[in-house]
């Protein structure tokens, strides 16, 4: 699998799902109600700034530091 696939791969699937794990675990100790659906749209804005800003990002500056070494 090539390095660009990798990186998009984690900022738009795997970082998102991260966070909202977390959340979830947060409003859990916090005593909230989780309710599936709130977590939806957590998700889903983490995984569309991870594929339009994050993940070309992170690959254009490890393009960047690879070429100075």
């Amino acid at each position: 699998m090539s390095k660009l696939l990798k990186i998009m791969l984690f900022w738009s699937l795997g970082f998102p799902f991260i966070l909202a794990i977390l959340r979830i675990i947060t409003d859990y100790f916090i005593g909230r109600d989780i309710e599936l659906f709130s977590y939806s749209a957590v998700f889903l804005g983490t995984a569309a700034a991870g594929l339009i800003f994050a993940g070309p990002l992170n690959y254009y500056i490890l393009k960047s530091q690879e070429g100075i070494k």
